[in-house]
């Protein structure tokens, strides 16, 4: 697997914890741009691509660790999505009872579903 293709689904792993305060975001900045017509700010909404793509992000996201096994969840939400950060391979294949090369072949694993999902 490419770098740049790790590199971004680490991103939006990162970013999963928030997403659903950036799509309310977003749906406040568009009903900022028409305040007063209704319509137009029910057209925006559901047309805006970046709004579209964080609804997206996240509910492929939570599909993909929902089918996920309880290892492969905690693996990646220790790695990614875990405010502090603290964590390494080796901590998590501690956390999970596995070797690292095992921690490592779930995550790629996980990251070709979620590549297959997302369409990348």
């Amino acid at each position: 697997m490419e770098k740049w293709k790790k590199d971004y689904l680490k991103g939006i792993l990162s970013d999963y914890p928030n997403l659903k305060e950036y799509i309310k975001e977003k749906e406040g900045e568009i009903s900022l741009q028409w305040p007063n017509t209704d319509d137009r700010l029910l057209i925006t909404i559901s047309s805006d691509r970046r709004l579209r793509n964080l609804e997206r992000n996240h509910r492929i996201i939570q599909e993909t660790l929902a089918t996920a096994s309880p290892e492969v969840r905690i693996i990646i939400k220790e790695l990614y999505m875990n405010p502090y950060k603290n964590y390494n391979l080796s901590n998590v294949a501690d956390q999970v009872y596995l070797s690292a090369r095992q921690v490592t072949r779930l995550r790629d694993q996980f990251f070709a579903n979620l590549l297959e999902k997302l369409g990348i």
